[in-house]
């Protein structure tokens, strides 16, 4: 599985056989550009409805900015439950605003759009997580640092993707910025990349802290 980032909240997962984005609605609010992006699945954390089938691109205004990659159209996952699309596996508890994505062996935990008041012990037992992507901004969008703090030590995942601060939208929301986060937890395994091809880079057991990959 690859993981590339869009932008804001929004990020794309890949393998072979299909492709995942995640809150292209977030994307748009944010005012950052948003390219077009083919996706065969896309993911929405914070909508409620009794439709079965809201189509939410459509709602959003996004038909032009998402569209079907390898199948004929792009499935909409805004709900709790477990779907199985393309060879992944994804899961969201019910009242959870936080989703497991499962490709084979890998696990991917995208916490992206979860709110101020998250509770850390949620995320307890998850297994084993190669890949975390939270918010980092610290702000009334966002968990602080306290509960980040926790939700990573209970997830304990080998890669840490952030997202969602200062400079990464247009509106002036108070976040705070990727070097006030690495200063506060004293980070020093940080890097910038492009992309993370996760299958190459499946951490060994007896890694002790946790990869900071901020995706460009």
């Amino acid at each position: 599985m690859k993981i590339k980032k869009i932008g804001w909240t929004t990020f794309l997962f890949t393998t072979d056989n299909i492709s995942v984005i995640t809150d292209p609605d977030l994307l748009k609010e944010s005012g950052v550009n948003f390219p077009k992006t083919p996706s065969d699945v896309a993911l929405f954390t914070h909508y409620s409805t009794t439709s079965d089938s809201p189509q939410l691109l459509e709602v959003f205004g996004l038909k032009e900015k998402v569209v079907p990659d390898k199948r004929e159209t792009v499935y909409e996952i805004f709900t709790a439950g477990e779907f199985e699309v393309g060879g992944i596996m994804i899961r969201r508890g019910i009242g959870e605003d936080f989703y497991i994505v499962d490709e084979k062996n890998l696990r991917v935990v995208y916490m992206g759009a979860t709110g101020k008041d998250f509770d850390a012990e949620k995320v307890k037992n998850l297994g084993d997580v190669d890949a975390l992507i939270l918010p980092i901004g610290d702000s009334d969008m966002f968990m602080g640092y306290d509960t980040l703090e926790k939700v990573v030590s209970n997830i304990d995942p080998a890669i840490l993707i952030p997202c969602a601060y200062k400079g990464e939208s247009k509106k002036n929301d108070g976040l705070k910025s990727r070097e006030e986060f690495i200063q506060h937890f004293g980070y020093a395994n940080v890097k910038d990349e492009g992309y993370i091809n996760l299958a190459k880079r499946k951490v060994e057991e007896d890694q002790q802290s946790v990869e900071i990959v901020f995706l460009k």
